[in-house]
């Protein structure tokens, strides 16, 4: 009922899935929409989008959905929001977070962010190098990563909280309306 007349081909689903046809704003939008529709409290939802914004200040990359499962383990929270919210960092907003959080680690430690002293990263460097010639680079920002995730939580769990409270309460006014004026007739 709801499949294309013609499918999709392979090349055309991994280029709608780095560029959707519809554009980024919508494809933003959609899934904004999709998300305050989750089931839960907003408390939960908000909860499971801030822990998502909160790993995703992490460094190591491919870890933020097993550490959103870990955290929301013990505090709660929806897990798909806090998918959904590990998105804050992407392309985009990466080298922002990464450079805050190298920048505060160093601040925390005491110690010097010069940028001239670390090795120069090449491919051959990572596939190489002991730990021991990444840990100036990596080291600040495990250190950075846990202010600036807190950061971005926060930022992330107050306007999702009332958006998602305000969409609900507006949606149980709706149903109830509709439920009223079917009652009447």
């Amino acid at each position: 009922m709801f499949r294309r007349r013609l499918p999709q081909t392979y090349w055309q689903k991994i280029r709608q899935f780095f560029w959707p046809r519809e554009g980024w704003i919508r494809a933003t939008i959609y899934l904004w929409r999709r998300t305050i529709r989750l089931s839960g409290t907003p408390h939960s939802i908000a909860l499971g989008l801030a822990i998502g914004a909160f790993v995703s200040a992490n460094p190591i990359l491919g870890t933020h959905i097993l550490w959103a499962v870990f955290i929301i383990y013990f505090i709660g929270g929806n897990f798909l929001a806090a998918v959904l919210g590990t998105w804050v960092g992407n392309p985009i907003s990466f080298p922002f977070i990464w450079l805050a959080t190298f920048n505060l680690g160093h601040l925390l430690l005491g110690t010097s962010g010069d940028v001239k002293k670390l090795p120069e990263l090449s491919l051959s460097l990572l596939i190489d190098a002991p730990l021991g010639t990444l840990l100036p680079l990596i080291g600040p920002m495990l250190l950075g990563w846990i202010p600036v995730g807190l950061v971005l939580g926060a930022l992330v769990y107050y306007p999702s909280y009332w958006s998602i409270e305000t969409y609900q309460i507006r949606r149980r006014a709706r149903l109830d309306r509709k439920r009223n004026a079917a009652a009447q007739k």
